[in-house]
């Protein structure tokens, strides 16, 4: 998991660790069960040592993305044939052995396969221990290709783990559609006589509505108060200005980690065209389970002017002569909205733009995630990470965030958090935490998003935090913000 994430990934009351593999000596407990969200490179931290030994439960998707990752060293050795995909180095393969032949036979004695991967929407009953079960429950997580969430029901009660997500109004409908997570929905207030009524008969029979004890929420843009574009609206947008171009213009899309697949979607429907992808890329998405992703990529760079390639190898030219590239990055619907039409005016002018930025956000802003959460009503929320910049400012800001989407008024996260005293300074400084805007490809791609992105700064945290602290913390904010 991402930096600061409470409880070393366990999911209290389970002993489940969720996409934290690393060993450690402040660990308090040996988990029953691992449970991976997602691919990205901040979830699988200790998963590529060769002495990780326990199941793994994680979808389809994630299990193949695993299976067939290669670090970037090993793609470029293998894309200039020094490499042949026999000698081919795969980061997670010690997680998979295959039986080998000894004596005409098939030696299983070695072999083993620790990622269990698990269909979406099918409660399975786990063993943890001789005498402890839980079901879990996987569901789509809208975040990246194999991004799951997981509901886990066991006697101790039951708790939801977003992993990464983006709960966009459908996810939302998704959500409420679901057999499955429909008993842990809210109930809609009833009439004070109503609810007397209900508490003198609530004994009479089995309920069957119950409260999540616990959502474990992605918070990687917890502190994001703007509204944010839908992810159709981001690239719908994208191939409007993509379309006001020359028609021999080539692009270079910068999909530079895997949860960018919309774009591809978007341009492939749009101009009827198939886009360039480099080998390693190809082969990861010719084996997910989505049948209609590998008919819009192809390995032919000559058969299309829109490209996706490795961005450290790409096949056009590195001047960047006749190219514009397509930078995702977070930015807010408002400044999305004035992009825009600033953008289409200089195009329509014929005015030169080698930039173009998409708000393809991964991650659910504030907003959101108080639909979500409202959704549920839960007796609490745990973040699923904490920015250590911010020295615990924003956990001790969570149970004000949600304070009216809880189960009762007096709900709180986790008491690990409730009295978490900020005890240094923090330093506000125009640091940009978002790992997009360290990725970006093109000439003049910088200046054009500080001049639209959101930025992550320290001082903009702070600045949406103050309004949710009192007491002390309130005041060493403001005293930081001057």
């Amino acid at each position: 998991m991402p930096q600061g994430t409470p409880f070393h990934g366990f999911i209290p009351p389970f002993p489940i660790r969720v996409d934290q593999f690393d060993t450690s000596r402040t660990l308090v407990a040996v988990p029953a069960l691992h449970l991976l969200s997602h691919t990205h490179s901040d979830h699988i931290l200790g998963l590529a040592a060769k002495s990780f030994a326990s199941t793994i439960i994680c979808s389809h998707d994630a299990k193949q993305m695993l299976l067939r990752h290669e670090g970037y060293i090993e793609r470029v050795l293998r894309d200039v044939d020094l490499r042949d995909e026999a000698r081919l180095a795969k980061t997670f393969g010690h997680l998979k052995i295959p039986p080998f032949v000894k004596d005409g036979k098939l030696d299983f004695s070695a072999s083993r396969d620790l990622l269990r991967a698990l269909p979406l929407h099918t409660p399975t009953k786990i063993e943890l221990t001789d005498n402890v079960n839980v079901t879990l429950t996987l569901f789509d997580a809208n975040h990246c290709p194999g991004s799951v969430m997981f509901l886990v029901e066991g006697a101790q009660g039951a708790v939801l783990h977003t992993g990464d997500f983006r709960a966009e109004p459908w996810f939302l409908d998704y959500v409420r559609r679901s057999p499955f997570l429909q008993p842990y929905l809210a109930l809609p207030e009833v009439p004070e006589r109503a609810m007397l009524v209900h508490e003198q008969h609530k004994d009479s029979g089995t309920s069957s509505f119950r409260t999540l004890d616990a959502i474990y929420l992605d918070t990687e843009c917890l502190l994001l108060m703007n509204e944010v574009p839908t992810k159709s609206d981001a690239t719908q947008g994208l191939v409007s200005l993509m379309s006001l171009f020359p028609p021999e213009t080539t692009f270079f899309i910068n999909a530079w980690t895997w949860g960018y697949e919309e774009i591809f979607r978007a341009v492939a429907r749009s101009f009827r065209s198939q886009i360039h992808v480099d080998r390693y890329k190809h082969n990861i998405y010719s084996h997910l389970a989505d049948p209609f992703l590998p008919s819009l990529i192809t390995l032919d760079p000559s058969k299309t002017r829109f490209h996706a390639c490795e961005r450290f190898n790409r096949c056009i030219k590195a001047s960047g002569d006749g190219v514009v590239y397509v930078n995702p990055v977070a930015m807010s619907k408002s400044r999305w909205d004035q992009y825009l039409a600033l953008t289409e005016s200089k195009l329509r002018a014929a005015q030169p733009v080698t930039i173009l930025l998409v708000p393809l956000s991964r991650h659910s802003p504030f907003q959101e995630l108080r639909a979500f959460v409202s959704l549920f009503r839960p007796v609490r929320i745990v973040p699923n990470s904490l920015d250590p910049s911010l020295h615990g400012f924003d956990a001790l800001c969570i149970p004000h965030l949600f304070s009216n989407c809880l189960s009762s008024p007096t709900s709180q996260i986790s008491s690990s958090f409730d009295e978490a005293l900020v005890e240094h300074d923090i330093v506000v400084s125009d640091d940009r935490s978002d790992v997009a805007l360290q990725n970006l490809v093109g000439d003049g791609a910088d200046g054009t998003v500080r001049a639209w992105a959101v930025s992550g700064r320290t001082v903009d945290k702070l600045t949406a935090m103050e309004p949710y602290l009192s007491g002390t913390a309130r005041d060493m904010v403001r005293r930081m913000l001057g």
